[in-house]
Order: structure tokens, then sequence, then C-alpha cells
């Protein structure tokens, strides 16, 4: 991966001023500009809350016409990103850490945290008379490399004491991970729901031993805006996050309603899941609430959760350092704030 270069944060503090000056100039005459715009999504469960504010109108009551485009991943996303294809939604930590080195991708707020949900997960056959820290230093663990998944990885694998050094770690994606759990290629590999499913549930042949929660570090993933949109259209880019975080709670305070419009998230764009999944996944995955998201910003656990994502990458030489990520929380907390003046429980 080449390397990124920290760069100026000027931009970005003028869209932060700007927000910050004209938070609500729309609502202060009654009528909220009237904006369309794309935004940036993938096909999985973390997907589901900028689906369900645009399948419940909370987007349209908000003066906005949103356009859902899903990507495999987030990397992807991020050209198109910087060329304005899209101007907002939600992306992982690792692409919005790199959109900002990039072109000022401004994170507002954590839309999810995965400290549950992402895990690792080992073979029992591996485990019989060994232990987690020796089957990390002596078998084949799979992981996506320079990712969450490598973070939580080698959080892990200090909380047992294990030596990185000593780890046979094979880069795969997580289809393939999972794949090769369950064929015996690998001992142990990091996954996530709901396609561990099956896995996490077939507790005869294997063994959740760790995640992001029991290995001390903290996985999110932002909602974001790009710059140009938050200078261009301050009171909307507030406007959407808004209406995003009022899916989040709807998730979160009503399980039976949100799994029922998961079930229809999952038709629409094509996973392969039922109730149980559902059920199962929504368990894991930690929507935040406005309240949350704005708590966490002010109080610096935003940037430090993005800071530790970044510091894989260094590890791992995608980074020549750390970029500036206090910049980057303080271009997303005045949309935030002014988010918290708008929002409808």
């Amino acid at each position: 991966m080449k390397r990124l270069k920290q760069v100026a944060v000027g931009i970005a503090t003028i869209a932060a001023v700007t927000v910050a000056a004209l938070p609500l100039a729309g609502h202060a005459q009654g009528k909220p500009e009237h904006v369309s715009i794309t935004l940036v999504s993938q096909a999985n469960e973390a997907g589901f809350p900028v689906w369900l504010a645009k399948k419940l109108n909370y987007f349209a009551d908000n003066g906005i016409d949103a356009k859902i485009q899903y990507f495999p991943n987030g990397g992807a996303a991020l050209a198109s990103g910087a060329a304005g294809d899209w101007q907002a939604g939600w992306i992982g930590a690792p692409p919005a850490i790199t959109g900002w080195a990039k072109f000022k991708l401004i994170p507002v707020g954590t839309m999810m945290k995965e400290d549950r949900n992402i895990k690792l997960i080992m073979r029992k056959d591996a485990l019989k008379g060994s232990s987690p820290k020796q089957v990390l230093e002596s078998k084949k663990i799979g992981t996506v490399p320079n990712s969450t998944w490598s973070q939580v990885l080698f959080a892990c694998a200090k909380h047992f004491g294990a030596d990185p050094s000593k780890m046979q770690i094979v880069p795969l994606e997580p289809p393939v991970t999972r794949q090769s759990l369950r064929s015996g290629e690998i001992a142990a590999g990091t996954t996530d729901s709901s396609p561990d499913f099956d896995l996490v549930n077939d507790k005869e042949h294997f063994e959740v031993v760790c995640d992001g929660k029991i290995g001390g570090t903290s996985v999110i993933d932002p909602y974001i805006v790009t710059t140009r949109f938050a200078t261009e259209h301050p009171d909307a880019a507030a406007r959407y996050i808004e209406a995003a975080y009022r899916a989040n709670e709807l998730i979160m305070g009503n399980r039976d309603q949100a799994v029922k419009y998961l079930l229809e998230y999952y038709k629409d764009v094509g996973i392969d899941g039922n109730e149980a999944k559902a059920r199962y996944t929504l368990g894991y995955r930690d929507y935040q609430t406005l309240d949350q998201a704005l708590a966490d910003m002010k109080s610096g656990a935003t940037e430090k959760a993005l800071r530790s994502t970044a510091e894989v990458f260094v590890a791992g030489g995608a980074y020549d350092k750390v970029p500036d990520l206090h910049a980057a929380v303080q271009a997303g907390l005045p949309i935030l704030e002014a988010a918290k003046k708008l929002h409808k429980k």
C-alpha cells in the first residue's frame, strides 16, 4: 500500500469554522435548504442505519433527497469520494483515516462500535492441550492485513501475552478466513457477525477466545461527510447526521422492530440472512446514539479509537506516521453539535 504523508488541515479548519458559524441557517428561516446527495455505504449490517433512515423518510423529513451507493469496502469508495461522486455516509475507521489524510474526509461521530463484534476464533482441536497464547505463537492465524481485524488480533495477542514476532499470520479476506477455519487450514482467525454465525454457534469445534473489548482496543465506524459538502451545505450536513442518528436510536431502542427492518434490508441488498442471524448480529453491533457520539467526540474517545487503528497501519508500513486525527475530530465536532440542536428523539 502506498505510504501516506500527513497533509495540511487548512481546508478542514475552514469547513469547521463555516459549519460552526452557519449550522442552522435554513431552519432559522423555517425553510431548510432542500439538497440531493449520494451516500456511501456497504451492503452489510453496518450499512443498515443509513438504509433505515432513508426507508423511514428521516432524510426526506430533513429536506434531503438521499441516494445510497454501495461499495464492496471502504477503500474502494475513497477514489469516488475524492472526485465528489458522494457527499456523506458511513465508512470504516481505516478508510476514514485514509480519506482524512488524502482529501480531508471528515468523521462526524461514531456510527457503530465493533469492540465486541470483531472476534478471534480458535479451533477446539488446536486448543486441546494448549492455550490461546501457545496457539498464537505456534500455528497459522488468518486475518486481513492493515485492518481493524488486525487491530483486534494484535490486541488479543497482547492480552494473552503472545509474542507477535512468533505469530504465523496468513493474509486472508474474511470469507476465506472463515472457510479456512472450517477446513482446518488455519488454527485461528478473526471474524465478525453475522457471517460468523455458524462458527460461533458450533461450540463443539470452535471457541471465541477474544474480541476487541477483551483485548482492550476500541474499533469504530464513523459517519462521514466530505469537506466540500460541509462547506457548501453546512445546514444540510447537520440534517443528514441528525437523521442518521435517529435511525441508530430506533435500532437500539426497539429491537423487535429493528429485526423486522433488518430482514427487509437483507432482501433489498442481497444478504443471505434470516431472523436468527438478524437477532445475532444486532446483539454484537453497538450502534451509537447522538448523545453517545457527541460525548465521545468531546472526551477524546473518538480520536483515541481512530488513533489505535492508525497505529496498526503505521506498524504495518501503510503510513509513515499517524495523521493529525485531532484536527479530523475537531472538523466534525461542529457538525455533530449542530445536529444535536435539531435532534428529534
